[in-house]
């Protein structure tokens, strides 16, 4: 993992987190937003039409269910290899031996349960968040009458802080970023993109992109830091597969 995504975890970090939201959130917010609206058409033509329509494709659901996949595929793995017959097709088929089957299951598995667990996590806390503050959105702000905050407020829809969108995407640009560890100016700045559309879809104000993205890329660390390190690192690169390599074995996994 990249060291300076360790300084997440700084509780110095934290509060400068929780401060830098509270001067967003009550001098910046409205400020902001209603500045966004001066913006030429084309800048909105281009979050909605080509950096929105990403979120989708990275919504955290379809994520989950790769991870499931994953580890699906690894379940009753030592029982299938102990069948001879189903062994050698494996090996056959892949170039694999056993021992490098049985790691790169287990290596993938465990990345798996990081980006479950990350997303999952990041989310719930979110919404928890989002529920107790209940501060809401531009749209029920400006056209429906709503407080600023309403602390509590079960109309979940309405309320905006932080912002779900722009966690999801810090958490899967982290994630990416400590499994990968390539391409970090990329990935960060598309995950930045992804937050500020959210302005200009009229869905949140900064201090929602701010601090969805401080709890989106703090929640991998963490559980990256104190758990799953450990448990990655125990299996050697040498007896890996790459990606693509590894998708051909769960191929195989699943037909034989």
């Amino acid at each position: 993992m990249p060291k300076y995504l360790n300084k997440l975890l700084s509780f110095n970090i934290f509060l400068i987190v929780i401060i830098s939201t509270f001067l967003i959130f009550n001098f910046l917010d409205i400020r902001v937003f209603q500045f966004s609206r001066s913006f030429p058409e084309l800048i909105f033509f281009f979050f909605k039409n080509f950096i929105d329509p990403i979120s989708d494709i990275f919504d955290p659901l379809n994520v989950i269910i790769l991870t499931l996949v994953v580890l699906l595929s690894n379940m009753k793995l030592k029982k299938v290899l102990k069948n001879k017959l189903k062994l050698n097709l494996m090996i056959q088929k892949t170039g694999c031996d056993s021992k490098k089957i049985t790691d790169s299951f287990g290596f993938y598995s465990a990345i798996s349960l990081h980006f479950f667990w990350s997303l999952a996590v990041a989310g719930i806390v979110c919404n928890i968040i989002k529920y107790i503050m209940g501060v809401s959105r531009p749209k029920y702000f400006f056209l429906e009458g709503f407080e600023r905050i309403d602390f509590f407020n079960i109309f979940h829809k309405a309320n905006s802080f932080p912002s779900g969108h722009t966690q999801a995407a810090f958490t899967l640009a982290v994630l990416i970023i400590i499994h990968i560890n390539k391409f970090h100016i990329y990935i960060l700045t598309l995950a930045v993109l992804m937050g500020i559309s959210r302005i200009f879809m009229s869905m949140h104000f900064p201090s929602d992109i701010f601090f969805g993205a401080y709890l989106g890329a703090v929640v991998p660390v963490f559980l990256y830091k104190y758990y799953f390190e450990k448990k990655i690192n125990i299996y050697k690169e040498t007896n890996v597969t790459n990606v693509y390599d590894f998708i051909r074995l769960m191929y195989w996994r699943i037909f034989i």
